[in-house]
């Protein structure tokens, strides 16, 4: 990431993208490189594109992404162990 006080520039980790927000967290450039189109398909760069703009527009607004995308999943609750029940001795 890069840019001044004003404004932050995102790259994707492919080099393929680069987005543009300004303090507000309001995009204001996106480039792609000359070869994005021949390396990668229309979703996964739609995909790399909305990625990017989310980390320039959480850092802007104080909560970076990047700690959150490498956090460990929660950990789900145990399953409950099923009771067995007694047989009912008929009376």
């Amino acid at each position: 990431m890069a840019g001044n006080a004003s404004s932050l520039t995102v790259t994707s980790t492919d080099g393929l993208v680069r987005a543009t927000v300004d303090s507000a967290g309001t995009l204001t450039g996106l480039e792609f490189a000359p070869s994005a189109f021949e390396r990668t398909d229309p979703a996964t760069l739609a995909r790399t594109v909305l990625e990017v703009v989310r980390q320039g527009t959480a850092h802007a607004h104080g909560t970076d992404t990047e700690s959150q995308s490498t956090a460990r999943p929660p950990v789900p609750p145990r399953p409950t162990p099923k009771r067995i029940r007694p047989e009912r001795r008929p009376e």
